[in-house]
C-alpha cells in the first residue's frame, strides 16, 4: 500500500504556476489558430514566465530556418519547459527536506 503525501507549500506554488502556465499556453493556442494577424503578447508573455529555460527555447528557436519553425509548436515547448521547471523545482525542494530530515 502506498504511503500519501500532503502537498507542501512549495508543491501548492509549482501546481499553480503550472496551471498559469497551461492557461497561457492554451489561449496561445487558441488566439493562433483563430486570429489572422495575431500579434501575441499571451507568447511575449509565457516566454517571460518560462524565463531561463523559455528563453533559451526562444534563442534556439530562432536559429531554425523560416520552413522548420511553426507558433504552435513553439507554445508547446515554451509549456513543457515551464511544466519541467515546476517539476525540477519541486523534486530539488524535496530533496532538501529530505535531507534536513535526515541531519535532524
Amino acid at each position: 500500500m502506498t504511503k500519501s503525501r500532503e502537498l507542501s507549500p512549495v508543491g501548492c506554488i509549482a501546481l499553480a504556476y503550472s496551471g498559469l502556465v497551461l492557461a497561457l499556453g492554451i489561449y496561445s493556442i487558441v488566439v493562433l489558430l483563430t486570429v489572422q494577424d495575431s500579434i501575441l503578447l499571451s507568447g511575449v508573455a509565457l516566454i517571460y514566465l518560462t524565463f531561463p529555460l523559455g528563453w533559451l527555447i526562444w534563442q534556439a528557436w530562432d536559429l531554425l530556418p523560416i520552413e522548420m519553425t511553426n507558433p504552435i509548436v513553439l507554445t508547446l515547448l515554451l509549456v513543457g519547459a515551464g511544466w519541467f521547471q515546476a517539476w525540477a523545482v519541486s523534486r530539488l525542494v524535496w530533496y532538501l527536506e529530505l535531507r534536513s530530515g535526515e541531519s535532524a
